[in-house]
Order: C-alpha cells, then structure tokens, then sequence
C-alpha cells in the first residue's frame, strides 16, 4: 500500500501534526541504522538532524539548533535529488531551512514549519498514514515535548552502556595485565 518506508511516514506526522521532532529522530534513526548503509550523510540523517535541531531550537538552544540546521542543509544541498524522489519540493525546503537557520542565528522564537511536498503521492500516502496514526498520537504536555530526552525512560539504554563498558574494562584488563577477566569463561 505505501510506496514510502513507514518510518518516513511517521517522520512526516510526528513532524507536522504533534511537532514532537524527539519522536522524529527516534523512527528515523533506527530505520537509518536498521535498514541502510548506515552514511553520516544520509538523506535520512538530514533529515533526523533537521529534527534534532527544531527540537533544540524550540527549547532555545540555538547553538544545538544552528550546528544541526548546517549539517542538515549540507546533506541536502547534495542530495536533492533524494529529496524529490521523497516527495520534497527540494529547493522550497532548502530554501526554508536556510531562513529557519537565520532566525536561529538571530535568536528569534521558534514556530513550527512544514515541510513542502511536490508529489501528489507522497502527499496522498502521508494523508492516509495519519489517518490510521493520529488515534496514536498522544498530546503531551509542552514541558514533556520540550524536555523529552531528559524526561522519558532510559533504562534500557543505560543498561546497555553498563553492560558494554563493563565488557571493555574486562578486555583492557586482559590486555594489560594478562589475567583473565569475568569474561573469559
């Protein structure tokens, strides 16, 4: 039914309907790592970064806002081409993004944005996903919208990491000492 992956779909809603450029990353950046080569400069990770530096804008930090915005008009600048094969209006969105990353500059207040379609179809596929979506949506307080990477559950997260360098250490303790370590056995 969608010719489009569902995580750009689901990009396009939390982008436009909830403004939740959290939530944007976090579909985008793993169908990127899942499902691509994995490119720094991706379509898809102008894409996250164009997110990332909306929420970071709306909170006031224009200098994560800024950065991001940069990187994300370099990519694109690129990749225009992917960008219309998205159903993009490549140049209005170029166009867009540059004087959202002078208002950055600027220091001026953050108003949402959308993002300019071209093709009927990607239009058509967009409506129809939120359609099926929107009862998903959730209407969150502004303050858990703004504050999200502080406020949701990391556990999982965290856990890994503990995991992870627990792991390194019991190799850097082999290496340098030649004793076996827990996970040796």
């Amino acid at each position: 039914m969608y010719s489009f992956p569902l995580p750009y779909l689901s990009f396009l809603v939390h982008f436009h309907e909830d403004h939740d450029y959290f939530e944007c990353h976090e579909v985008l950046e793993e169908y990127w790592k899942e499902k691509t080569d994995g490119a720094r400069d991706s379509i898809w990770v102008g894409l996250i970064q164009v997110a990332v530096s909306f929420y970071h804008h709306r909170r006031s930090n224009f200098a994560g806002a800024q950065k991001l915005a940069v990187k994300a008009l370099t990519i694109f600048q690129k990749r225009k081409e992917e960008l219309r094969k998205l159903g993009i209006d490549e140049d209005a969105f170029i166009n867009q993004l540059t004087s959202r990353l002078q208002e950055i500059k600027e220091g001026k207040t953050f108003t949402p944005m959308a993002i300019p379609f071209a093709d009927e179809e990607v239009i058509h596929q967009y409506r129809h996903f939120q359609q099926t979506f929107s009862s998903e949506l959730k209407t969150e307080n502004p303050d858990y919208l703004y504050n999200k990477h502080l406020l949701r559950d990391r556990s999982d997260v965290i856990a890994a990491r503990e995991q992870s360098l627990k792991e390194r250490r019991g190799r850097e303790l082999l290496v340098t000492t030649g004793a076996p370590s827990d996970y040796d056995s």
